[in-house]
């Protein structure tokens, strides 16, 4: 992998490759099981990208695609099973700074990925009187992208989605 060239084609974007930041964000609460500590404790990217709009994104995923570099997409990392960790190395794609209510309509919200849960409750109230349906023991902290990737559930998920 080379990393120089990629942060070369990715001039002018948010780049972290502070060890301590990359360790930070390659990780979520995996360490709440002691299996998945002890499988998952030396995993880290190599770089993180943090990317404000959806043009920024296409830009990092075709740069990674040229260079053959992998990527893992990141959301707040509130997850407890891994699946924020860049098993393979590459950029963590960190989309916490694409966190806009676009839309609101009947049944319906359009946001970016790093929308937290609860900014999107709020927003829904405040606009249209609709709420989530589904509250997480993460509301506060956990972003609908990583929600929705992870798989993840709460109180309202079963029957609401």
């Amino acid at each position: 992998m080379d990393i120089s060239a990629l942060k070369r084609d990715l001039d002018g974007l948010k780049i972290d490759d502070h060890p301590a930041i990359i360790q930070q964000k390659s990780r979520d609460f995996y360490w709440y099981s002691p299996v998945l500590k002890q499988q998952l404790d030396h995993i880290t990217g190599d770089l993180i990208v943090t990317p404000k709009t959806e043009d920024e994104v296409i830009r990092v995923l075709a740069a990674c695609h040229r260079h053959g570099i992998p990527v893992t997409p990141r959301g707040s990392g509130t997850g407890n099973y891994g699946q924020a960790m860049p098993l393979s190395g590459g950029v963590v794609l960190n989309l916490a700074e694409m966190k806009a209510v676009k839309t609101i309509a009947p049944g319906r919200v359009v946001t970016g990925p790093g929308a937290v849960l609860a900014d999107i409750d709020r927003a829904t109230r405040a606009h249209s009187g609709q709420e989530l349906r589904m509250s997480p023991s993460t509301y506060n902290t956990a972003s609908i992208g990583g929600f929705v990737a992870g798989g993840s559930g709460g109180v309202g998920s079963i029957r609401w989605g």
